[in-house]
């Protein structure tokens, strides 16, 4: 029986990709600790509190609190983000940054540059999501169904 070789990225490779998601993680904690999330939230919650609550926004409070909507799901996002980053520097550690986790391949170079958190090649990444597309169509084809037939009886 033939040995299975093990793919891994050159120590240089794993030092840029390495360097790279270190500089994204500074950049997204320089972004979230500069951001004026915090202050748009204690505005607009003094606001508040001078005009009593009330059941009428006025179209600057509106505003104001999609802003402040808006600000906490980019947030979020970036938290994300950070998750993936953090699980990307521990790949690294191991040695199995840059590998895929469905075929075992190296991913591309451009790939991990494009999107330096990704833990499949592109064919594989693709594969994924027309499997999702498909499992979404035969569930709302189900639902469909169920709706349907509700509607018979």
């Amino acid at each position: 029986m033939a040995e299975k070789k093990t793919v891994k990225m050159s120590k240089k490779d794993l030092e840029y990709f390495e360097s790279l998601l270190l500089e994204k993680r500074r950049e997204i904690v320089a972004s979230q600790v500069g951001s004026s999330s915090t202050g748009a939230f204690h505005t607009q919650k003094h606001q508040a509190e001078m005009v009593g609550y009330s059941n009428h926004l006025t179209a600057d409070a509106a505003s104001d609190y999609t802003s402040l909507e808006t600000t906490f799901d980019l947030a979020a996002r970036e938290g994300k983000f950070l998750v993936y980053l953090e699980e990307a520097l521990q790949r690294i550690k191991k040695g199995t940054f840059g590998v895929c986790k469905v075929c075992n391949q190296l991913i591309p170079r451009a790939r991990l540059e494009a999107v330096p958190t990704a833990t499949k090649c592109v064919n594989c990444k693709e594969e994924t999501k027309k499997k999702e597309r498909e499992d979404h169509r035969v569930e709302m084809a189900k639902a469909f169904a169920e709706q349907h037939r509700m509607q018979q009886r």
